[in-house]
């Protein structure tokens, strides 16, 4: 976090930014204290905590859509923002106004400067502001994505009702461990003694389990709900999938309007998550069957976001081998030679993400990075040599990228434009790619 990665300079926003040289510190400690001092905010309504290494903003946004759907004021809270903090809070599908963070970040701010300072991190300021938040809004439930991890991650201070861990790969290895069964320790650290835990892999998440000591109610992917049947549909890249399993009195046919297998998967997850709130709510939810349509029009920015047909350019924010397996499975299911706009993080395995994009790469476009954290284009170049030595490579300003890349589509089915959500975010601050789903979020509530 630092104050380039900050959309507005209220006092709020200028404090979280000087939290930037904090970094980043795992631990529940200063957060319990924080939220304390603020009157805990937290505990005026009931939450779901998501958690796992992909899929976590897709699921958690489609479990928020349905429990909206259902007539119930939601907070959902997620990371990172893409151009504008305030892209993390949202209430019901609108993103909060950055006049409203900022008075949130004041009084965060104000807590943590009370009596003896805590040195809080900006994730725990953000997360904090967002609780605040919520509670002023007197929202029925809160949606809120883990950050890093789970077990020591700050959202997991509170008090779940429900937990999700959707699928786990190898990511932040140096803090979460370099196996799967490291990483799932940390991730099912959100699950709680008695309530439901839903997870993509349940063989990973019990052994993890056990490890903790926890017994939750597990309901899982391949179990409870089975993914039978998927394909997409349309130049937007729909996806119409079928559900079924003992979580059904009888199959489900589903059209979501985020496009892929994996996002079919995210889907099953957040619906099992969804019964679960159900079955705990007072006055009852809505039938699934009654609320499954509002997945059809749910959107998320910069997931397969096709934002141009002729020809086709997708905007994908994939950063990890995982997720970069997911896109070219489904780019696969359009065409075998896509041009790639590519920005990788230099904390990410840039040659294991070529290597992965190769097959369906007939070239590489580069673009020249501003941000601190992104690879250099030419040091990317010289991985593309190395690893995908029969795609062509070119380095240029990230305007000439998208428009050479376009010119060059000839055959193939078109562009897709992925790697690093802090790049995508680059590109969108300057204008040079558009998002319309993410425009939508950000003028609706604020206009």
């Amino acid at each position: 976090m630092n104050e380039a990665l900050i959309s507005h300079h209220g006092p709020g926003h200028l404090w979280l930014a000087s939290l930037g040289a904090r970094g980043m510190e795992l631990g529940l400690g200063r957060m319990r204290d924080l939220l304390a001092r603020m009157g805990q905010p937290d505990r005026s309504y009931p939450c779901v905590i998501v958690a796992g290494t992909d899929g976590k903003g897709s699921t958690s946004a489609m479990l928020a859509a349905l429990l909206q759907a259902a007539g119930l004021r939601v907070g959902h809270y997620t990371s990172p923002h893409l151009v504008e903090t305030r892209e993390r809070v949202r209430v019901g599908d609108l993103c909060v106004a950055a006049e409203e963070l900022d008075a949130a970040l004041t009084t965060v701010e104000a807590a943590a400067r009370d009596r003896q300072v805590l040195d809080v991190t900006p994730f725990e300021a953000l997360t904090a502001a967002a609780l605040w938040l919520f509670s002023q809004e007197k929202i029925d439930i809160a949606v809120l994505e883990v950050g890093l991890g789970g077990r020591l991650d700050a959202v997991n201070t509170t008090d779940p009702i429900v937990s999700v861990v959707t699928h786990l790969s190898h990511d932040h290895t140096a803090i979460l461990g370099t196996t799967l069964a490291d990483i799932a320790f940390e991730k099912c650290g959100v699950a709680r003694d008695g309530r439901v835990l839903v997870a993509a892999q349940a063989g990973l998440c019990k052994a993890a389990l056990r490890k903790h000591g926890v017994q939750p109610i597990l309901r899982s992917l391949g179990c409870d709900l089975i993914v039978e049947r998927f394909a997409l549909r349309g130049m937007e890249l729909h996806t119409v999938v079928q559900l079924s399993g003992p979580a059904l009195t009888a199959p489900m046919d589903l059209e979501l309007a985020l496009a892929g297998r994996h996002q079919a998967e995210n889907a099953a997850l957040a619906l099992l998550a969804y019964q679960a709130v159900a079955q705990q709510w007072p006055s009852g939810l809505l039938d699934l069957d009654e609320i499954a349509v509002h997945l059809a029009v749910l959107d998320w920015p910069c997931r397969a976001e096709v934002t141009q047909t002729q020809p086709l350019v997708l905007l994908d924010a994939a950063h990890n081998p995982a997720g970069i397996e997911a896109l070219v499975g489904l780019l696969r299911e359009r065409g075998k030679t896509w041009q790639v706009l590519l920005a990788v993080r230099k904390d990410r395995d840039a040659a294991e993400i070529v290597r992965i994009l190769a097959p369906i790469a007939a070239a590489f476009w580069l673009p020249r990075m501003q941000g601190p954290t992104l690879l250099d284009a030419v040091a990317l170049s010289e991985i593309v040599d190395a690893v995908a030595p029969a795609a062509g490579v070119a380095v240029a300003s990230v305007q000439r990228c998208l428009a050479e890349a376009v010119r060059e589509v000839g055959k193939g089915p078109g562009v897709v434009v992925t790697g690093s959500q802090h790049a995508l975010g680059e590109w969108l601050g300057q204008g040079a790619v558009k998002s319309p789903r993410l425009e939508h979020r950000l003028r609706a509530r604020s206009a």
